[in-house]
């Protein structure tokens, strides 16, 4: 009985010491995001050890940042904790008209986007009845499937879009660099759509002015000329 006492007395007595005190927190998975800002988000308390820290509200913290996607919190010892981070990538920029927002492929929204900052991301816009906040995935159908063709077309097509309008599902119509008018419609049988529109810009370049495939047996286009 002693010696389990002394063993229970000297577990206790190791979990209150110092001794694993945390003194560097690394960061693994900051691609967008700087060290610091994480850091700073997770807040780890002055005097924490690796085996009494406060590991769930640390992830809370975390999880709670928009552009964070999944945290794990572990410890590298005798004095590291290690944070390594999953963060969303942004898909689009949404015009609403009064500000634009940051979103991922999700339509989680990740933040505004200043006039002052430049992107290479395309812009959704003319979506009716919009109301975004960072922090808070949007419930419009209508963007929802605007984000869904965006990432169901090929690189190829994708990196010629400059734009997204869509006042509606079914008029969805993709705006490209080459000032080709894609009228997509419903992300269904996008590599169908896709194979067209990029066979019609590749015989019709310079001619062609819109594309509908909302009907892949009968694609309409519409040239110059016409």
């Amino acid at each position: 009985m002693a010696i389990l006492l002394g063993v229970i007395g000297g577990v206790s007595a190791l979990y209150r010491s110092q001794l694993f005190e945390i003194r560097t927190v690394d960061v693994i998975g900051a691609e967008r995001l700087t060290v610091d800002a994480i850091r700073s988000r997770a807040a780890v308390p002055q005097g924490a050890t690796l085996l009494r820290f406060p590991a769930g509200a640390i992830k809370a913290r975390l999880l709670d940042y928009a552009w964070i996607a999944d945290a794990q919190v572990t410890r590298d010892f005798p004095n590291t904790l290690r944070i390594r981070v999953v963060e969303r990538k942004p898909a689009a920029v949404v015009d609403t008209g009064e500000t634009f927002w940051v979103v991922d492929s999700s339509g989680m929204v990740l933040g505004e986007q200043s006039l002052e900052e430049t992107t290479t991301l395309p812009t959704i816009r003319d979506i009716p009845g919009l109301d975004l906040k960072a922090g808070r995935a949007s419930t419009s159908e209508v963007l929802r499937n605007a984000l869904d063709v965006l990432s169901g077309i090929s690189a190829e097509l994708r990196q010629k879009v400059r734009a997204v309008s869509a006042p509606s599902i079914d008029e969805t119509m993709l705006l490209t660099t080459d000032n080709v008018e894609v009228v997509i419609g419903e992300a269904v049988d996008l590599a169908k759509k896709d194979a067209i529109v990029l066979t019609v810009m590749r015989e019709k370049s310079g001619s062609v002015v819109t594309i509908d495939v909302r009907s892949t047996d009968a694609a309409i286009i519409r040239g110059l000329d016409e």
